[in-house]
């Protein structure tokens, strides 16, 4: 009888070993489309993964899964967008709405630093979990070099974001969802680890996509988009 504990104790843990599902890890090669806005035709997408806004429904999501794509989740981790359900939340938070987005009118930057975001933010990456999404893309992490965030009298860092970039990759893994770094390549040496592919916007018009070469290496995929 001494023996029966630990062997039952073992046998549990390897069926619980063994029923956790690895995430999606996307590799280089996968072809992808970046559809935010509109619908998809899922007849005719031939794209292997394809990015949407998280507030697209679970059902729409499954769609895709049945059709074998996988799915991206997207939304912004640095400023707030005036039609997200939770906007009161944001707003309810002293000190955490600031500036407008000058290209994204009906965008406000947020301060990063404050511990009260991180709840909130905890909040839409379990809503991607709940809509079984593959992967979250969580954009505007670039403040930091912005104009609008720069005239604050305590502006963002570069540190700053580099330490909410890790924790973004931490929470993320911790709730079994792979993450991907939106372009923010002036910090991607110190936060590649912490993320599972990137996405980026016009490396090639600023002569950038080679700082990419080392995250390509390491068998991360890189998403790119051109306007």
């Amino acid at each position: 009888m001494k023996l029966l504990l630990p062997i039952t104790t073992i046998f549990s843990a390897l069926l619980l070993t063994t029923n956790v599902v690895a995430r999606w890890k996307p590799t280089p090669g996968l072809t992808w489309d970046y559809v935010l806005g509109n619908d998809i035709n899922i007849s005719t997408e031939k794209a292997e993964v394809v990015e949407i806004d998280v507030n697209k429904s679970a059902s729409k999501i499954q769609s895709f899964h049945d059709a074998g794509k996988k799915v991206i989740c997207y939304f912004s981790g640095g400023t707030l967008e005036d039609f997200r359900s939770d906007y009161d939340q944001f707003i309810a938070v002293k000190n955490l709405v600031k500036t407008t987005y000058g290209d994204w009118p009906d965008e406000k930057w947020i301060d990063i630093r404050m511990e009260e975001l991180k709840p909130l933010i905890l909040n839409r990456m379990k809503l991607a979990v709940s809509k079984k999404c593959d992967a979250i893309e969580v954009d505007n992490l670039d403040g930091y070099q912005m104009d609008e965030v720069k005239s604050w009298s305590n502006p963002l860092t570069k540190e700053d974001t580099i330490k909410y970039a890790i924790w973004l990759g931490n929470s993320a893994h911790e709730l079994g969802i792979s993450i991907g770094l939106k372009n923010v390549l002036g910090i991607i040496n110190e936060v590649g680890n912490y993320f599972d592919f990137a996405i980026n916007e016009e490396c090639i018009d600023y002569n950038e996509c080679y700082l990419y070469k080392d995250f390509i290496k390491s068998g991360k995929a890189v998403f790119g988009v051109t306007y």
